[in-house]
């Protein structure tokens, strides 16, 4: 009992799902169809890449790079944000915060002075779910989102790049508000970059891609890949996050038996019918269930497409459980912090918010 109990307490959003899931079959029939099974195909594919990727150490190379060039705090902090919000496009914001938050909380304890210590925290979080939000594979939310509705490349560009140029104008501007101390110099050894296996993984990434973006069929490009990279490390099918593919399957088969209920399902359409409603709609949802599972609950309902994208990711700010990866950089700071973690949860909610007012005032005028 006790390690069932563990199983699930560990992983509050898993057990949720698993909950919904089963009260679901109440009200409607299983359906296979309900999953979305490129979706699920998809994640495992990245997230053994990304797993393989993190391992060979490509991130921390940066980032100790990036150090080197740092004088100040506001340049600090400044540095590992920006390579944060790159960094996520291509490797999640979840494993750019479980990779750089570490990094950067083992910097920030040289300089016991240090101020704006929090503040860093938080603005890397911010950058990994605003920076992921520009490809599809970036996080779980546009993954669905691009699957469920057919998406062009084209059409999620053109609505990734307006996220994309907002985002780095706030961002740019919150820089101002830390305060710029000088750093006494650091000479830290970076580990060089196995050449072969960064062009083996580049490989493998690159026809993983392809898959997701339709340019030859999932089921072919996921399978041989996840074959290619065992042969490579067969270790990483072990460090998997199979919760969160349960945690998507079991939505979908939630959403798939509730949506046989007509009246819920006239209540939810109601709701998500223009434009505007889907975006505030979008992001009043996520800051209660974040912003995974509200994409799988609200998209069957609507068919506005670019404001329910935007309201996602603008959405995956505000709240603690807004997004996932903000429970994931608040669990880090802890461990390292445990003292701070009330500090940390007001000062995280008031700059989330600030920043959150910010889009939805520059997105009232485009939506």
């Amino acid at each position: 009992m006790k390690r069932v109990y563990t199983f699930f307490a560990e992983d509050v959003l898993f057990s949720l799902s698993f909950v919904i899931a089963m009260i679901s079959f109440a009200f409607g029939k299983f359906s296979f169809g309900s999953i979305d099974f490129k979706v699920i195909f998809c994640l495992l594919g990245l997230m053994l890449f990304v797993k393989n990727l993190e391992k060979l150490g490509i991130l921390t190379y940066l980032a100790d790079k990036m150090i080197d060039f740092s004088a100040t705090t506001r340049s600090l902090i400044r540095n590992i944000t920006i390579l944060s919000f790159f960094s996520s496009m291509v490797l999640t914001n979840d494993v750019a915060i479980l990779t750089l938050m570490p990094i950067y909380l083992t910097i920030i304890k040289k300089f016991s002075k240090m101020e704006n210590k929090i503040l860093g925290a938080v603005l890397l979080i911010i950058a990994a779910n605003l920076g992921s939000s520009f490809f599809p594979f970036g996080n779980p939310q546009n993954l669905f989102l691009f699957s469920y509705y057919s998406l062009s490349t084209l059409s999620f560009f053109k609505w990734s790049i307006v996220l994309l140029l907002a985002s780095t104008l706030i961002l740019m501007f919150s820089f101002l508000f830390i305060k710029k101390r000088p750093l006494p110099p650091q000479h830290n050894f970076v580990p060089a970059i196995n050449k072969k296996k960064l062009f083996f993984l580049s490989m493998v990434g690159s026809f993983i891609l392809l898959g997701v973006f339709n340019v030859i069929p999932y089921y072919f490009v996921i399978p041989t890949a996840v074959v290619l990279l065992t042969i490579y490390d067969r270790d990483m099918l072990t460090q998997i996050d199979y919760k969160l593919l349960w945690t998507f399957i079991f939505f979908f088969i939630a959403v798939g038996n509730f949506a046989q209920v007509e009246v819920l399902s006239s209540f939810i359409k109601e709701q998500f019918t223009t434009s505007t409603r889907t975006f505030f709609g979008s992001i009043f949802v996520s800051q209660f269930i974040s912003n995974v599972p509200a994409a799988i609950l609200i998209a069957p309902f609507t068919e506005q497409s670019q404001a329910l994208f935007w309201g996602l990711n603008v959405g995956g700010l505000g709240t603690i459980i807004a997004s996932l990866a903000n429970l994931i950089g608040f669990k880090l700071y802890k461990e390292y912090y445990p003292k701070q973690s009330n500090a940390f949860l007001l000062q995280f909610t008031a700059v989330n918010f600030v920043f959150l007012l910010c889009f939805i005032l520059f997105f009232t005028f485009i939506v």
